[in-house]
């Protein structure tokens, strides 16, 4: 697992005002053909030739954190978006804690962990993810989040 800066995005223009910020993911400079959620790039990790990406949409007032993991070649895989209304969120990471998880800050004070997995698996949608998590495709996974307490820092 490595931090990926071969991985980059380009804006695309909204069509309206109504439709949410999304870019195209582009590898090695050139346009993958995946288009995601999200305007900024916040960090993209590979791990076994798949590439996991953390965007947000640059709301100040109502952050937005989008996970969205590619195989090699830029096919989406898996997808989760992180946040709610009125909720300000800063993306801190990542921090890489073993060869499949990655860790990092959001949102409501908590560590946050992805774990990669190595094959998709069945998830349910009401049991399955922290609050606040949100998936296009509910009932598989390719990636599985959890957060906890933010351990307190010894004075």
């Amino acid at each position: 697992m490595r931090l990926a800066d071969e991985v980059s995005i380009r804006p695309l223009p909204a069509s309206s005002d109504n439709e949410p910020p999304r870019s195209a993911v582009l590898l090695g400079g050139r346009d993958s053909g995946a288009v995601v959620a999200g305007r900024v790039l916040e960090a993209a990790v590979e791990a076994d030739g798949r590439y996991l990406l953390f965007l947000t949409d640059d709301t100040p007032y109502e952050e937005l954190l989008h996970l969205c993991l590619l195989d090699g070649q830029g096919h989406a895989l898996d997808s989760a978006t992180l946040g709610g209304p009125y909720a300000t969120g800063h993306f801190s990471g990542p921090r890489l804690l073993d060869g499949q998880r990655v860790g990092f800050g959001f949102i409501d004070d908590k560590d946050w962990e992805v774990e990669l997995l190595p094959t998709a698996r069945l998830r349910l949608p009401l049991w399955s993810e922290p609050k606040g998590v949100w998936r296009a495709r509910p009932l598989r996974c390719h990636f599985v989040l959890r957060a906890r307490p933010r351990a307190a820092i010894p004075s």
